[in-house]
């Protein structure tokens, strides 16, 4: 008889038990490392270079040699083999290295060594004994002798092996080539194009075959006259089959390259390929399923992606790299999954140097992912030379520029890549930087390591100069002559404002220290007219509002000083601003071309402005003709330039209709276009646009409307000096210079500009915004006198003392109810008009505070300097509710001052609830009133004031708003005994809900916009609805909704909707964390409040979908939601975000089962986190951001929300301890539902073992019993 462990079917069910047994308990069988794997491990060097060996030669028997391609196993072994030399030395000519290939029979293999090549004296047909060890690198098998003692001649002039027939698609083939590594080979391919200059002592020749595959063609200094080979040839080369990560051949000598004698035509490849993704490698590289054209992997042209698997060394920052790499490699993963069919768009060059596909990647979307890549800031554009197309390029280097603008990805000042891919890969092999880096617009190029000299949107990467120069590029000089290149200069202006005589304490650095006196004008010119003697090539120009709300020295004489000083410092072009058209179309145009005004107001003998002044887009109704020039030419230095000027269509809502009933304001981008398309026309190609439209800037990243205008218009266009807005701008939108200069004469300008001579463009642009420091320069005398002679026709009306204040009165909308200054204003203008029933006062044209002390009429001119008149009007009771409504802000509140009566509104509704006279005494709905208002006011076509002009009748007007409220300070009769006194009289009250805080109304600061309708100091709330706008599906919170939220306040977006795609600007997330704000997104049936905090630095888009397409999602309470920030970039927080679902009435009756659950995708169940019920409405915190709804079920974890399948213990510890407000309560009723239907909280490692044991043992009886039923019938 058998031993009983014999019986097979025992063997089986023993082994089943104790296999089952081991993974149980997590033992995994250890399979030995492949000799592959031992390969990847022996590849060290010394820190010298040479490779150590343990043993001496004289312990290995060197006479008993083996066969190489025994040898070749032997990976880190110690071996003699004998071979005949079939090469010289292969190795760079300039180095100290030994690489030659010896063959015996059966295989061949690379002799190497670092440093041997001068004490080894063997060539082609020796026979060579070697003793030496055997290692890997980069996929080639070489021996390395041990000493130069361990290679001897035992033969010579021994006949070399034939080459081996093969074609470069076998080359493709691992299995089928590798046992050719080292040997003699011989194949036909085409050669397409021919580098220029070598790299590591050789030249890499793509050689290709007629199905487009690929192999490289090493060609070594010294071994071949690279001048012989020609492009577009097809060569039968005999060479020895190398490998450098894939497999190359080296020809030997001239001999070895021969022009095939028959040519056939070029090889070209489809341009398109479907194909299946396989795999992503990294963020610019992929694997196919199936090869194309020999090839299954794809190397993304065009872009070059943060490295992941390249160790740094030299100085680098490889963690950043990784980091950046593994985002990239996520990234890309988003966008091509594995299995993805996809539309691979080849290059100019369908593969590289290592069999690599070049190409751009479509996937199932239609979605470039190489231009993806490059928009979100996860990759840099890498144009090599020869590129594809200029549109290509220009498409790609666009996008780029609009990543650094937007500081995304790598692009992040913060937290962006610190070395290019290129960079971190050169600096890593010791500063290799081999490439030379052209300007695209310039068409010059730069030594390697200069080039970030080159900016990133304009490089092409050169393999020499002569390439470069072949390429029609030059090389830049540091100094390059004016043959070649025009230097000019522009110095600018925006938004003076007549303030020639201003100056101003600023604190420049924000260190919260004054940095000195900046401005007045004298100074200005003395700066200016520095800077302009000391360029040959110099030019001032102004981007608009030089006049208009000036100071009483210049506005007195109707803004005539201003321009004799701009005059004298020698300006040369300007545009218009809404404020040039303050008293209309004639007096600007008297202003432009002189005369005197016709109530004799100005100076004597106005001559107008000796500089002109542009508008592309200022044009007469009737004709269409534009009312100045739209642009002027000019040659400097025989090179043109143009200048073209354009307004803000927004100043018709700025302005008296009746000035400009004339005139209208075009589109802003027609116009500059239609201007550009006039000057190419011209031969000019060096374009500046005088721009009044507004900019604002974050970082790198310019906004508003001149960076629209910038992303519009013809890129002949190279630099826009914007203003209105009175900001400090020096970026860059769509490769335009965008530029401003803050305001009142405070600072200026300098742009640099360089053009090219041959091609008339401008290559160069940069600007510096320098603040007028009066410390640092001596005052012009000219301008001085100009100031002096007109302050002193002005100083005794100037300093006339009208009056006495007995405290400081400041204040210009009344956003938090009436105050002082408004109410003193609103009375003065009833006053004059004949004690008026009520009067209206619009708090953008309270331009000043007034100080406690003497008050001279220069004081209430600065107050008032618009020199708008009062107008009467007519209206009803009525008409007051409409008229008051309009001027009220959702964001802000109230605009006016008020005078004759007392009203209230409701700040949630945002209405007027209650008018009455100041005795609280009703107005009588029907009755007719008289209203004052400024003419201003009461012809405006701007929503807020339009209701005036259209409910009024009857205009009448009246005197000056600045001789009225003079007049009327004179009949008060103020005086130190008897000052003035006023302030806040509850003429405007909020009701009902509003919230009030005391707040001090602030002086509007310098810098914040002229914009008369622009709240500049708003009272800060701790709750905040904002206004929103939907475009395209999309939810866009205002621009300056936010700005009067407290800190640690809450901003509401009130949707209105099921289901929202919010976008939040980058500069609204920075005001937002700034102020640690919570967002609270609130939607029909739902409510998202997330902390600020948990935002990037970045646009922000917050996505609220529903979805049906999950499990059970029919038997959900709520509707199924899903929340992501960006796409998914964030989905967990460190601060919890807080879900409010609305449950409907007749889901109410068991509340205690509501609960809030997420889905888990990847178990494809749902997850209960709790939540806490209160009046209709079930919230819950959570820490991530996924699928989520309201299921009513007291299951922790289950397949079916409603059924009753829980997880295990620990899992429903942890679930209890992340829901929020959860009850002793509920967790005992839980306990007790899990009791009653019989759960159990085992491990499930000890159910699956009792499983497992229970089926081997049966199996064992089972193959007991068969054993003795086998025997017994044998019996």
């Amino acid at each position: 008889m058998k031993p009983f462990v014999k019986n097979r079917f025992f063997r089986v069910a023993l082994t089943i038990v104790l296999l089952f047994s081991a993974f149980s308990y997590g033992f995994v069988p250890v399979v030995p490392l492949s000799a592959e794997t031992n390969q990847m491990e022996d590849k060290q060097v010394t820190s010298e270079g040479t490779l150590e060996t343990t043993e001496s030669d004289a312990d290995i028997d060197t006479t008993n040699s083996i066969s190489i391609q025994d040898a070749k196993s032997k990976i880190g072994e110690t071996v003699t083999i004998e071979g005949v030399v079939t090469t010289d030395n292969l190795a760079a000519p300039d180095s100290t290295q030994l690489s030659t290939y010896i063959q015996d029979d059966g295989a061949g293999i690379n002799v190497f060594h670092y440093d041997l090549s001068n004490d080894l004296a063997f060539q082609p047909g020796d026979k060579v004994r070697i003793t030496g060890k055997i290692e890997v690198y980069n996929g080639l098998t070489e021996i390395i002798p041990n000493h130069k003692d361990s290679v001897t001649v035992i033969a010579s002039n021994q006949p070399i092996p034939n080459p081996k027939q093969i074609t470069i698609k076998r080359l493709q083939n691992e299995a089928r080539s590798e046992p050719l590594e080292g040997q003699l080979v011989s194949v036909t391919g085409y050669i397409d194009n021919i580098p220029t200059s070598p790299a590591g002592g050789g030249y890499n020749i793509t050689f290709i075959d007629d199905e487009f595959h690929s192999t490289t063609l090493r060609v070594m200094e010294d071994t071949i006259d690279i001048e012989s080979l020609q492009e577009g040839a097809w060569y039968d080369v005999t060479a020895v089959l190398g490998q450098y990560d894939r497999y190359q051949l080296l020809p030997r000598d001239q001999a070895d390259i021969k022009k095939a004698s028959e040519q056939s035509e070029a090889p070209t490849p489809s341009k398109e390929h479907t194909a299946t993704v396989a795999s992503v490698t990294d963020g610019d590289t992929i694997r196919l399923e199936e090869p194309v054209l020999g090839s299954d992997r794809v190397r993304f042209v065009n872009i070059d992606t943060p490295e992941t698997s390249v160790s740094g060394s030299e100085g680098v920052d490889e963690e950043n790299q990784k980091q950046h790499g593994d985002k990239a490699t996520e990234y890309l993963q988003s966008l091509l999954e594995e299995g993805e069919q996809v539309k691979l768009k080849l290059g100019e060059q369908p593969t590289d140097e290592y069999g690599r596909l070049l190409a751009e990647v479509i996937n199932e979307e239609g979605v470039n992912t190489n231009i993806e890549m490059v928009e979100e800031g996860y990759a840099v554009t890498y144009f090599i030379w020869p590129f594809a197309d200029e549109k290509t390029y220009d498409q790609y280097q666009s996008a780029v520029q609009q990543a650094y603008e937007s500081e995304k990805g790598i692009w992040n000042p913060t937290h962006g890549l610190k070395q290019l891919p290129f960079e971190y890969r050169a600096m890593t092999e010791g500063g290799d930087f081999h490439r030379y880096v052209g300007h695209s617009e310039t068409k010059t190029y730069v030594e390697p390591l200069d080039w970030e000299d080159v900016p990133v949107a304009k490089r092409i990467f050169f393999a020499s100069a002569e390439e470069a120069e072949s390429a029609g590029y030059q090389p830049l000089e540091e100094n390059e002559s004016d043959e070649s290149y025009l230097d000019v200069q522009l110095l600018g202006m925006n938004d003076l404002h007549g303030k020639i005589d201003q100056e101003y304490e600023l604190d420049i650095t924000g260190d919260g220290e004054t940095d000195g006196t900046f401005g007045r004008m004298d100074y200005v010119s003395a700066y200016l007219k520095e800077r302009d003697q000391q360029h040959p090539h110099s030019r001032i120009i102004h981007a608009g509002d030089m006049i208009g709300g000036s100071s009483p020295v210049s506005g007195l004489f109707q803004d005539e000083p201003t321009v004799e000083i701009l005059e004298e410092i020698g300006f040369d072009y300007g545009t218009v601003g809404n404020h040039e058209f303050d008293e209309g179309t004639d007096e600007l145009l008297r202003m432009v071309n002189g005369g005197e005004h016709p109530e004799e107001l100005g100076t004597d003998h106005y001559d107008g402005m000796d500089f002109q002044n542009l508008c592309a887009n200022c044009v007469y109704k009737d004709s269409g003709e534009t009312i100045l020039p739209p642009y002027a030419i000019e040659t400097i230095d025989g090179e043109k330039i143009g200048f073209i000027g354009v307004n803000t269509q927004a100043s018709a809502g700025m302005v008296m209709p009746a000035g400009i009933e004339d005139i209208e304001f075009t589109d802003e981008v027609t116009a500059v276009n239609e201007s550009v398309a006039d000057l190419k026309a011209e031969g000019v190609e060096a374009i500046v646009v005088l721009a009044h439209l507004p900019a604002s800037q974050e970082g790198n990243v310019v906004t508003g409307d001149s960076a629209h205008l910038a992303k519009q218009i013809d890129d002949e266009v190279d630099v826009i000096f914007a203003a209105h807005n009175h900001q400090v701008i020096n970026g860059e939108v769509d490769d335009k210079l965008i530029v401003q200069a803050s305001e009142y004469g405070k600072a200026f300008s300098d742009v640099d500009l360089r053009i090219n001579r041959d091609s008339g463009d401008i290559v160069e642009k940069e600007a510096e915004i320098v603040f007028v420091d009066q410390s640092s320069v001596d005052p012009d005398p000219a301008v001085t006198d100009i100031l002096s002679g007109y302050a002193d026709k002005i100083e005794s009306r100037m300093n006339q003392v009208i009056g006495y204040n007995g405290q400081d009165l400041t204040g210009d909308y009344s956003n938090t109810g009436d105050h002082g200054l408004g109410n003193v204003i609103a009375d003065s203008m009833r006053w004059t008009m004949g004690d008026a029933d009520f009067a209206l006062m619009n708090g953008g044209g309270i331009r000043d505070d007034l100080l406690q002390g003497d008050i001279t009429w220069g004081d209430l001119y600065n107050i008032m300097p618009f020199g708008n008149t009062l107008m009467k009007l007519e209206i009803q009771g009525k008409d007051l509710y409409p008229i008051l409504n309009a001027q009220l802000s959702p964001t802000y509140g109230p605009d006016y001052s008020v005078s004759g009566l007392h009203y209230k509104w409701d700040e949630s509704e945002n209405k007027v609830t209650d008018i009455t006279f100041p005795n609280g005494e009703p107005i009588d709905g029907e009755a007719m009133y008289t209203l004052v208002v400024n003419n201003y006011m009461g012809t405006s076509q701007g929503e807020k004031y339009r209701p005036i002009g259209e409910l009024g009748s009857r205009p009448q007007l009246g005197p000056l708003d600045i001789d009225a409220l003079v007049d009327y300070m004179k009949q008060l009769n103020t005086t130190a005994d008897n000052p003035l006194q006023a302030g806040p009289e509850g003429r405007i009250v909020a009701v009902d809900g509003a919230e009030e805080e005391d707040a001090e109304d602030e002086h509007p600061t310098p810098g914040q916009g002229d914009n008369e309708n622009e709240q500049e100091n708003p009272e800060k709330k701790e709750h905040l609805k904002v206004s929103t706008s939907n475009a395209n599906g999309q939810v866009r919170v205002e621009e300056g909704s936010m700005e009067t939220i407290a800190e640690n306040g809450t901003v509401i977006v009130d949707i209105e909707d099921s289901v929202a795609d919010i976008i939040l600007t980058k500069q609204q997330v920075e005001m937002l964390k700034e102020k640690s704000v919570l967002l609270s997104f609130q939607l029909s049936d739902v409510t998202v409040d997330i902390s600020s905090s948990e935002f990037p630095l970045e646009e922000v888009n917050v996505q609220i979908q529903k979805r049906d397409d999950v499990r059970d999602a029919n038997q959900a309470i709520s509707d199924v939601y899903d929340f992501s920030i960006n796409g998914g970039e964030v989905d967990t927080f460190t601060t919890p975000v807080t879900l409010r679902f609305s449950v409907d009435e007749m889901d109410r009756d068991n509340t205690n089962l509501l609960a809030i659950y997420h889905y888990n995708e990847s178990d494809n169940k749902w997850e209960r986190m709790g939540g806490d019920y209160q009046n209709g409405v079930i919230s819950a915190d959570t820490n991530h951001f996924s699928t989520f709804a309201v299921f009513a079920s007291t299951s922790d974890q289950v397949d079916d929300p409603n059924g009753q399948e829980t997880d295990t213990e620990e899992e429903t510890e942890q679930n209890e301890a992340n829901t929020s407000n959860k009850t002793q309560d509920d967790t005992e009723q839980t306990e007790q539902q899990n009791s009653a239907t019989g759960e159990q909280d085992l491990p499930d490692t000890a159910t699956n073992m009792f499983t497992i044991l229970l089926a081997g043992s049966l199996m064992i009886i089972a193959g007991i019993s068969f054993r003795l039923w086998s025997k017994r019938e044998r019996m």
